[in-house]
């Protein structure tokens, strides 16, 4: 409750500053934008490129209200586990300087931040940032900017760095032209937008869009980066290296998953529990291996130069070898297989 308290308080703050800040830009109204950066993360997770999607409410020509959607792919230093995270904020952006060439800015907002792991609960966050940047107009509508970032959070006193940069689209800006007294003005073409993506055609780079899939300023599907990965196990009966029936679907999900994505490999790994010598348990591990090998090529049809198969004897033992239980847990060939999948956003 009370940082659903501090959240609404900060949100009132904001709202307020720009309702009370003066008259409306004469220049444009509002703002769309794209950008891109580098998330440097406190906590131990790995760095992440970020990409982004804002919209903009010019309140004059100092203050602009930004609404911003981001994600992010990452994963856990220690552990590898990937994380897709996910923010929402609202900022408020105060432009310093509103004639330059390069015009600086100071910007400040509040949001929710959400990490999702696969097998685990949703972590989320509220963030409050404060950053610094700069405007650079490219002519037409369009504008550059970039930014430096700190976000921190209020749940868990922790600061990250972000380094942004994107291009706006500014609906109503344009560029002020000496028009001849004595001829009149054409009537502009009403602008058109045939795929209905809410991009006009005289902008749209991906035309005959499917209506379902979200789109960036220029009118393609935003996509984004997913890891998808499917492990195997297999266990073995003692001094055994016959792969058991019960087996056999298992390693038919991974060739699913091999004859999906074919640019990926594996390598099966075997192993032993401690009974026996150290030479022969090297030789039985190789063989559980080659065994579960043999059965993606045969019955599966996966290529022999995407498998390789390693034994590693009792080397590497997952269970505790005095325990009948630890023993079995031990004699096994392990897998896996990732890849990383790009999807197109829906609406």
């Amino acid at each position: 409750m009370a940082h659903t308290h501090t959240r609404v308080k900060l949100l009132s703050a904001v709202v307020a500053t720009l309702i009370s800040s003066g008259v409306l830009a004469d220049n444009h109204k509002f703002e769309v934008q794209v950008g891109v950066g580098r998330e440097f993360f406190e906590e131990s997770r790995d760095d992440a490129t970020v990409g982004s999607l804002g919209f903009g409410y010019v309140v004059n020509k100092n203050w602009t209200l930004e609404a911003i959607a981001s994600d992010f792919n990452t994963e856990e230093s220690v552990s590898g586990v990937d994380i897709d995270g996910r923010q929402y904020r609202l900022d408020a952006l105060y432009n310093i300087d509103t004639t330059s060439l390069w015009r600086p800015y100071v910007a400040f907002g509040v949001g929710d931040q959400s990490l999702k792991a696969k097998g685990f609960k949703n972590d989320r966050d509220t963030l409050v940032n404060l950053g610094a940047g700069l405007k650079h107009s490219l002519g037409g509508n369009w504008e550059f900017r970039s930014d430096i970032r700190a976000f921190n959070s209020l749940d868990r006193e922790y600061t990250d760095l972000a380094v942004n940069a994107g291009i706006s689209y500014l609906f109503g800006a344009a560029p002020v032209k000496a028009v001849p007294a004595v001829v009149a003005a054409p009537a502009p073409k009403p602008e058109v937008d045939t795929d209905g993506d809410g991009v006009f055609d005289s902008k749209d780079q991906c035309p005959d869009t499917p209506k379902q899939y979200k789109v960036d300023a220029v009118g393609c599907p935003m996509e984004l980066t997913e890891t998808v990965a499917v492990k195997l196990a297999v266990k073995f009966d003692t001094a055994k290296s016959i792969v058991k029936d019960e087996y056999v679907d298992d390693i038919g999900n991974l060739a699913k998953f091999m004859n999906q994505y074919a640019n990926t490999v594996v390598t099966v790994e075997g192993h032993t529990d401690s009974q026996g010598a150290d030479a022969y348990n090297e030789k039985l591990s190789q063989q559980r291996a080659e065994a579960v090998k043999q059965v993606l090529i045969t019955k599966f049809g996966i290529a022999a130069d995407r498998v390789t198969a390693k034994g590693f004897g009792e080397a590497q033992p997952v269970g505790d070898n005095k325990t009948a239980a630890g023993r079995e847990e031990n004699r096994r060939v392990v897998g896996a297989v990732s890849t990383d999948v790009k999807k197109k956003q829906t609406k």
